[in-house]
């Protein structure tokens, strides 16, 4: 029998609010840690998928970077660097944005709508899970289905103070709407437990290894 081959494909820029909101924001005051959030992922598509039948599982997860990258650019960006070193350990390509302003509101990285397309053109993959909250990419589920590939989303919404205001962030309406499968997932990791000694449920990590500034000095991330 013929594996189930699922790609995966994190959108950086939501990545980068969610971790701001939990690590500084939520009680648990901590970051999601890769290796546990792909495992999750894994049986997540074994699920959604297969229907409760079993076969082996080929996965492949892309974390698609918000800032250009600092190997070409030769800008000084440590965090973007131990970023990628953590990422690559745990198991995931890493692709920075060929598009990202050297300065100014970063958003997502387009590329990895395009790549998900031919990852599921030439890779022949049975389905996608996309992490994001971005209306950016709500032509992907779409265009995806038209290949019979379907799309498992992993969105967010949360809110949390900012400059005496209240910030409000959520999964675009029309992204999740065009999905096959949606998984709220501030409803999921909000059921992991905490400890007295931090949190230490299945997603998140008790250490911050990246948590500095992803930007050059005096500027704000």
């Amino acid at each position: 029998m013929e594996p189930l081959r699922v790609g995966f494909f994190l959108d950086g820029y939501t990545l980068k609010k969610v971790n701001e909101y939990y690590r500084n924001h939520h009680r648990f005051r901590s970051q999601l840690d890769f290796r546990s959030l792909k495992s999750w992922v894994q049986m997540q598509s074994l699920k959604y998928f297969e229907a409760g039948k079993y076969r082996d599982l080929e996965l492949e997860a892309h974390y698609y970077h918000p800032y250009r990258n600092p190997h070409i650019y030769r800008e000084y960006h440590e965090g973007s660097i131990r970023l990628q070193h953590e990422l690559e350990q745990a198991g995931y390509s890493v692709h920075f944005n060929p598009t990202a302003p050297v300065e100014g509101t970063l958003g997502p990285n387009m590329a990895l709508m395009e790549d998900a397309l031919l990852f599921a053109v030439y890779r022949k993959l049975d389905a996608v899970v996309l992490f994001s909250t971005q209306g950016q990419f709500a032509p992907l589920p779409s265009r995806l289905g038209l290949m019979g590939v379907p799309t498992l989303l992993l969105g967010w919404s949360f809110v949390y103070p900012k400059a005496k205001r209240n910030i409000y962030w959520k999964t675009d309406p029309c992204l999740r709407d065009r999905c096959a499968h949606y998984v709220a997932m501030e409803k999921v990791v909000d059921r992991t437990p905490n400890s007295t000694q931090g949190p230490s449920g299945f997603f998140f990590q008790c250490e911050h290894p990246f948590e500095r500034s992803h930007s050059a000095p005096g500027r704000k991330s």
